[in-house]
């Protein structure tokens, strides 16, 4: 099954004008469709609002800013809006397709990028805020998710969903939905949010670039907001040491505490990045200019002072013990007023905060088990539980989870994940499909533990005296039924078989007497029966053993077996060949089971003319000779 299998766009004509050819992802507010502008004849993106959402006033007018704010926005590192349309409950945003990947993916695949390359993806997403911020937007949710690297080469900066004019941005409230870990300190504490918000997350993501991690982590949202509230912002080169000392420079302007004593705009920190691209790696060089100044970051690099230690509120309200609080280094007025503003709203249960951990982006999920239920009924449940849930659904196969049922998520639910979290389906398959691997040249041991791998269990094994596979190894395998399985047959994990092994060879006793077989085959845990069958045989002695055969053919260890015993070879009475030619009196003495020598000298190709009789033999008319036995025939001289 497939993620879009019931999707209901899927292969539909939108608007009379876009063929959606297929998903390629989901958010919160709405879903990515890869479609076809039948007019213009290209590929582009549709984003589409969730249907729940579509009667919802504000988010419906959230959608809408969207498409026209950023169609204002035409830069070449800003992904473009191409139309906007309303049809029936469908509402929805076409956008230029941009095949590739996106900067969390890289972060994810390689860590830490060089220099070079943070500095250009850096230098590319300041330009296409710098020409948002001119038009007085805000993107506020810059971070790695949003930043695309296109196939092409090039880099753009998507889904300005969370933008709004700056005008409207004093109040953050309800609207704020960036990702705690790159937010600026003022939209936490509920204060004026302006440009400089942006380049607060600008300066967190370059430094995620260039030392692989973020600087500020925790196991809750509230942990990291305070953190991102009262900690110093560390040192790049403290774990790249081939970040320079002016790149330092730049991300801890960007990273101020209070949005004053950052860079003005984002043109003035593309300048700044230029700087120190070519500024020489010293110590005692800076590339940043009166704002703020070269004695405000020498201070903060070299004098950073604490002050007093806050201490941190416990879940009940009481203070934590004052072994576990942290002194907090900041720098200037403004980071004190942030980090006591901070400590007042954890202490005092401020409007700020408990809107972020109570209903905002801060806010915990409630748990959520969807493991048995239909891929509709989970989407459901995880929603109401506070989760996004995004494509592609995985699939794997489940031993007892039947097939197109969901068997659970990615990442796995735990409890305090926070509201927002974005997690896929994991979809059963049903049971898992083996094909039998071959079972040549192994031992029954190794073979069980290898099918024991795959999920087959080994309900029995039995043994069989084979004289071809070595004792040890396997000989067959079968079905509970009892019918053969073949290499390359098709079980399930969870199935169980039953196998076959070697006993090796039976013992050789032919020739000896009943009594030595009956010894040396009891030694290897057959029984031998009173009842022996008597054959003639023309190799074996007479009272000699000729062969040891078994009920159905099959000798097992533990078994019963009998022997067949040799009468000696057949005698055969010789017969009269007086009167007949030679080739009629060869040809009877054969077919009574004797070999012939004609004894004449006449030619053997007139042996069948009536003329060339035969006279007598040797051992003469009458006598018994064994079978197989050698007669001498005499023809006419």
């Amino acid at each position: 099954m497939t993620a879009e299998s019931n999707d209901r766009h899927v292969g539909t004509v939108l608007d009379g004008r876009y063929r959606i050819e297929s998903r390629i992802a989901r958010g919160g507010m709405a879903k990515v469709y890869l479609a076809e502008d039948t007019r213009l004849e290209r590929q582009v993106a549709i984003k589409i609002m969730h249907d729940h959402l579509t009667d919802d006033g504000d988010y419906a007018v959230k959608f809408i800013r969207e498409a026209r704010h950023t169609a204002r926005l035409a830069h070449p590192n800003i992904m473009s809006v191409f139309d906007q349309g309303h049809v029936d409950d469908t509402l929805y945003l076409v956008m230029e397709y941009l095949p590739g990947m996106t900067l969390r993916d890289l972060l994810n695949d390689f860590g830490t990028l060089t220099v070079e390359q943070s500095l250009d993806i850096t230098q590319a997403i300041l330009q296409a805020l710098s020409v948002a911020h001119r038009e007085g937007i805000l993107h506020r949710d810059v971070k790695p998710e949003n930043v695309i690297l296109v196939n092409d080469g090039r880099i753009k900066i998507g889904d300005f969903g969370l933008a709004r004019p700056v005008n409207n941005a004093t109040d953050t409230g309800k609207s704020l939905l960036g990702t705690v870990a790159y937010i600026a300190p003022e939209l936490l504490t509920r204060s004026q949010a302006d440009n400089r918000s942006d380049l607060y997350s600008v300066g967190v993501m370059l430094y995620e670039m260039l030392t692989g991690a973020q600087p500020f982590t925790g196991e809750t949202p509230m942990q990291v907001a305070v953190q991102h509230a009262q900690q110093p912002m560390p040192l790049a080169s403290e774990s790249n040491p081939t970040v320079s000392l002016a790149v330092d420079d730049v991300i801890q302007w960007a990273t101020q505490k209070n949005p004053k004593d950052r860079p003005k705009d984002a043109r003035s920190m593309l300048d700044a990045l230029t700087r120190a691209l070519a500024q020489p790696d010293d110590a005692a060089t800076r590339v940043i200019d009166s704002t703020p100044s070269s004695e405000q970051i020498e201070d903060f690099r070299e004098t950073q002072r604490a002050i007093p230690t806050i201490p941190r509120s416990a879940p009940n309200g009481g203070s934590i013990d004052s072994g576990d609080q942290t002194p907090i280094r900041v720098r200037g007025r403004g980071a004190r007023v942030v980090a006591i503003l901070v400590a007042l709203l954890l202490i005092g249960g401020g409007g700020g905060t408990v809107w972020w951990f109570q209903s905002g982006p801060g806010a915990l999920t409630a748990s959520a088990a969807v493991a048995g239920m239909s891929v509709d009924n989970a989407t459901t449940s995880l929603t109401a539980a506070g989760f996004v849930v995004v494509d592609p659904v995985s699939e794997e196969y489940h031993p007892d989870i039947p097939e197109g049922l969901v068997v659970g998520t990615s990442p796995q639910i735990t409890a305090g994940m926070p509201k927002g979290t974005e997690v896929h389906l994991v979809v059963s398959l049903g049971l898992e499909p083996i094909a039998f691997p071959d079972f040549t040249n192994i031992t029954a041991v190794a073979f069980s533990a290898q099918l024991a791998k795959l999920g087959i269990g080994v309900v029995d094994t039995s043994k069989e005296f084979d004289k071809t596979i070595p004792a040890g190894q396997v000989l067959a395998a079968s079905r509970a039924d009892g019918s053969a399985i073949a290499v390359g047959d098709i079980l399930y994990s969870g199935d169980s078989v039953l196998l076959t092994e070697s006993a090796g060879k039976v013992p050789t006793v032919v020739g000896l007497t009943v009594e030595q077989a009956t010894t040396v085959l009891e030694a290897v845990d057959l029984t031998v029966s009173n009842q022996t069958t008597a054959e003639y045989s023309t190799t074996v002695p007479s009272g000699s053993v000729i062969s040891v055969v078994a009920a159905g053919g099959v000798i097992h260890p533990g078994g019963s077996v009998s022997l067949i015993v040799s009468k000696g070879p057949e005698l055969v009475a010789i017969p009269g060949v007086s009167g007949v030619t030679i080739a009629a009196a060869k040809q009877l003495l054969e077919n009574l089971g004797f070999k012939v020598t004609v004894v004449s000298e006449i030619p053997q190709k007139h042996w069948d003319k009536s003329w060339a009789e035969a006279v007598s033999t040797d051992p003469s008319e009458g006598t018994e000779a064994p079978k197989g036995s050698t007669i001498a025939l005499q023809g006419k001289i």
